[in-house]
């Protein structure tokens, strides 16, 4: 059981910091998979393998909690291999760019409370 509560708190303390890169600004999905991510979003990493943050991406989309935006597409929700090609995509640093972003969804600000207060972040 102590296995079960470890693995929650992890991805508890991953979706925060997934809240937590998209505070104020939509992020480039792709930018959640480099190895530099601490340094780049100025924030601890998120600590997911890259199997474990396209489910949890998967589930905070279908859930609401995200919303993912390209400049051709406009707002929407990916599917499951939209992410993992997200994820692949090189950002090319423009302002109209062709990268997929996210950002929150106002579905996220009571789990977002809630977990800055479980984790004490201010």
């Amino acid at each position: 059981m102590q296995k079960k509560s470890e693995r929650m708190d992890r991805v508890e303390f991953a979706t925060l910091k997934i809240y937590e890169y998209v505070d104020d600004l939509f992020t480039c999905i792709s930018d959640l998979v480099r190895t530099d991510i601490e340094e780049l979003m100025n924030n601890s990493s998120h600590g997911l393998s890259r199997d474990e943050l396209v489910m949890l991406l998967y589930s905070l989309f279908q859930g609401q909690k995200l919303v993912a935006k390209t400049e051709s597409r406009g707002f929407f929700t990916p599917t499951y291999d939209e992410i993992e090609r997200a994820l692949n995509e090189e950002n090319d640093h423009m302002h109209h760019s062709n990268n997929t972003y996210y950002g929150l969804t106002s579905g996220a600000m009571e789990q977002y409370r809630e977990l800055k207060q479980k984790f004490k972040i201010a």
